[in-house]
């Protein structure tokens, strides 16, 4: 009984052993080729940073991703976009030119809360690092 305790003890540190070496081994190539990708002139700092975050998994401070709030006001938008091309659309079998101002004016909103989130991004992309 006492040899069948041992006999397992020693299979599995060979097998944890083995794991960990592994590992060490996947993470090894890993940083090789980020080290070739890195001497590489044309690479950019997009691509830079996609490397980092597939080794790492963290992103960059400046590179998080959407807000919640900006989601939300990304979907607001389309829905208001498309709902102001559609009373738009709706005034022509109408009619009615108040129908369709309001329908533009709609749009107009929805366009603008649509582009708003990407106007924040490249506002932040473009801000000098301080």
């Amino acid at each position: 009984m006492e040899a069948f305790v041992i006999i397992a003890l020693i299979l599995g540190f060979v097998l944890i052993k083995l794991f960990f070496d592994q590992r060490a081994k996947v993470r090894q190539e890993q940083v090789r080729l980020l080290e070739e990708a890195l001497k590489n002139p044309a690479v950019d700092r997009g691509t830079i940073e996609a490397l980092t975050y597939q080794l790492t998994g963290h992103r960059s401070p400046r590179h998080q991703g959407p807000s919640r709030f900006l989601a939300t006001v990304l979907a607001l938008g389309w829905v208001t976009l498309f709902t102001g091309i559609g009373i738009w659309a709706i005034s022509g079998m109408v009619g009615d030119p108040d129908v369709a101002a309001g329908g533009v004016l709609t749009g107009i909103i929805g366009f603008g809360l649509v582009t708003y989130p990407f106007a924040l991004r490249e506002l932040e992309a473009r801000r000098q690092p301080q």
